[in-house]
């Protein structure tokens, strides 16, 4: 009877504690968009280091055209996990939601920067008047304002994202 009971409740365990397939697919699938998303802001030759580069080198038609390549980059990732299936998986939608509107926030203060860089080329641009050029300043030292609202926007849901994946993890038994 003892060896029964036993069985049945290792039987239980075992079944209880498995791991859905399609959960840790999802996982997968959304940490491999989290080291694209590395490659774009921070990868050799991704288009935020063009964006640097052309600065440096005072382009700011090559800097604009770089902050194009990376939305077209960051609107892609975020349609393909916009695009994953679901299902039947626990939390599945929330953790999609969060990764989402995460990478979101990321992409708009990075095309942002097309404020500021137009803000800098009229500041830099010694044709125009200082009277335009000091207004130029200033509004750059309100998009410096404005960037650091966005980047508490972005800790706000990278910390929303962190508490999702935890659930995720914890609800699908992938820790």
């Amino acid at each position: 009877m003892i060896p029964r009971n036993i069985l049945l409740v290792m039987l239980i365990l075992i079944v209880s504690s498995c791991q859905s397939k399609k959960a840790v697919h999802l996982k997968t699938v959304l940490e491999q968009k989290k080291r694209v998303v590395f490659n774009i802001m921070l990868g050799k030759n991704g288009p935020n280091e063009q964006k640097l580069k052309c600065l440096i080198d005072g382009d700011f038609k090559c800097a604009q055209q770089a902050i194009s390549e990376e939305e077209r980059a960051f609107n892609k990732i975020i349609n393909e996990i916009n695009a994953l299936e679901t299902g039947d998986i626990k939390y599945g939608n929330e953790i999609k939601s969060a990764t989402s509107n995460y990478y979101k926030a990321i992409k708009e203060s990075e095309i942002f920067d097309r404020l500021v860089i137009a803000q800098q080329q009229i500041s830099q641009n010694e044709t125009n008047t200082e009277k335009i050029r000091d207004a130029a300043m200033r509004q750059h030292g309100q998009l410096s304002r404005e960037r650091l609202e966005m980047h508490k926007i972005i800790s706000k849901k990278e910390q929303v994202l962190a508490e999702v994946q935890k659930q995720f993890d914890l609800l699908n038994h992938l820790r």
